[in-house]
């Protein structure tokens, strides 16, 4: 594992933090190319894709802090010090609490700029899956968002110095990190392909989209590991943490959605 790519002072460049670049700057390229193939505005993508930066930043770190308050007791700066451990930079992030944040910002920026929020989401949300191909890359290479301990073949022995390797020293564990990396790009794929064939609506893309993340982040959610406060249920020698619970309600939700349609009407 390479989790730091290079040290300048107290700057370095970690590998989780250049493949979650990668991932948004690759989403951000295919959902500019998407916009084209409609016709849509491609300023506007750009837009609300620095409204999407800022607000998964801000809110994946405030649901971690809220799920791990203990942990900042006495030294609450540590939530927005950079300076940390020696380097600069914040440890310490939640997808789930991005995905939320995100989407209230964008709710808020469409209905500022008075634009059709799923006519734009449309474009936008299928991109997510494919950036999240590339951001759960990074996490295996930090050694964050770990599995159990397992005996399988391709189970993985964490450094010491990583997150995992200081929860199972010398331990193979589950590389869950590689597990939702690779269901999400699937997921993205499969969606493309039958957004052709089966969009009925405007806002079809948006909720399978978060149909398939849910469904995944929530099937993941059985080999990782957890603190014992984060797990609402075990079942079948597995777990559901808040997050992958918050996760699935996304995706019943979603999927409702799709059933009755909730979006805008295909010009024909």
């Amino acid at each position: 594992m390479h989790r730091v790519i290079f040290q300048i002072g107290r700057f370095s460049l970690h590998t989780w933090g250049l493949m979650v670049a990668i991932g948004f700057g690759v989403g951000l390229w295919y959902s500019v190319r998407r916009a084209k193939k409609v016709d849509y505005p491609a300023v506007r993508i750009f837009d609300l894709a620095f409204v999407v930066m800022v607000s998964a930043i801000v809110c994946s770190r405030l649901w971690y802090v809220l799920t791990h308050i203990s942990e900042f007791k006495g030294n609450w700066l540590d939530i927005i010090n950079p300076f940390q451990g020696g380097g600069f930079g914040i440890a310490g992030m939640a997808m789930v609490g991005g995905v939320v944040g995100v989407l209230i910002a964008a709710v808020l920026y469409c209905f500022i700029k008075k634009i059709n929020f799923f006519e734009i989401t449309d474009i936008i949300a299928p991109t997510f899956l494919l950036g999240m191909f590339f951001g759960r890359w990074g996490c295996f290479f930090n050694g964050c968002c770990f599995g159990r301990p397992s005996k399988i073949f391709w189970a993985t022995i964490f450094p010491p110095n990583s997150p995992a390797g200081s929860v199972f020293p010398n331990i193979a564990i589950h590389p869950t990190e590689l597990y939702e990396s690779f269901i999400d790009l699937a997921f993205f794929f499969i969606l493309v392909f039958f957004e052709k064939k089966s969009k009925k609506f405007v806002g079809w893309s948006f909720w399978m989209t978060f149909f398939f993340y849910g469904l995944g982040r929530a099937f993941v959610d059985y080999w990782r590991w957890y603190e014992p406060q984060e797990i609402v249920l075990k079942y079948l020698g597995g777990n559901l943490s808040i997050h992958g619970a918050i996760a699935l309600t996304f995706a019943i939700f979603a999927l409702m959605m799709v059933i009755f349609k909730i979006g805008k009407k295909v010009k024909q």
